[in-house]
């Protein structure tokens, strides 16, 4: 299996279309995922299943309510439901009515679950998909992609020598 390390030296220069920034950015998130996935299967997790137990985890008194983990995760109420369902059943997770409102269920995260929360944080942490100042541009550079609206947003707010920044743009200070 090729990755992206096979097809393309670090000094390249890459077409920098929006297709081909699509495309990196899609095939960097499937690589990104098999790692996450190998290091939390020995916890009994997915990283979908994850994100929602370290959701939960960080909530005040650890309880949220379902409707904020759909609307947080940007995720279908059946797949929460189904995610919520698989922690519930490895107890790491219980779910109950909210007794103010009966309409809302409630999910809290269980002494077992913070273990495993905790566990999974340290994994993640250990995962290294590149040397640590190129993985820190890159988050800089995709937090600043993700906060901006527009493309002419950004400009002036990315370090110099950002992956992002086209070789005919100048790097203005603003």
């Amino acid at each position: 299996m090729s990755t992206a390390r096979d097809t393309l030296a670090c000094d390249d220069a890459p077409d920098l279309s929006a297709t081909t920034l699509v495309a990196a950015v899609l095939q960097a998130q499937k690589a990104i995922l098999r790692q996450l996935d190998a290091v939390l299967s020995p916890l009994g997790l997915s990283f979908p299943r994850y994100e929602v137990l370290a959701l939960v985890s960080a909530a005040p008194e650890g309880v949220v309510p379902m409707v904020r983990l759909w609307r947080t995760l940007d995720r279908h109420p059946t797949t929460i439901g189904s995610l919520v369902d698989r922690l519930e059943a490895a107890g790491l997770v219980t779910r109950a009515t909210n007794r103010a409102d009966r309409r809302e269920t409630l999910v809290a995260i269980t002494e077992k679950g913070r273990g495993t929360t905790s566990a999974a944080a340290s994994a993640i942490d250990q995962v290294s998909m590149a040397d640590a100042d190129l993985m820190r541009r890159l988050s800089v550079d995709l937090r600043t992609l993700i906060a901006c609206p527009t493309p002419e947003d950004a400009i002036g707010d990315r370090p110099p020598h950002s992956p992002l920044e086209h070789p005919d743009t100048k790097h203005t200070a603003s």
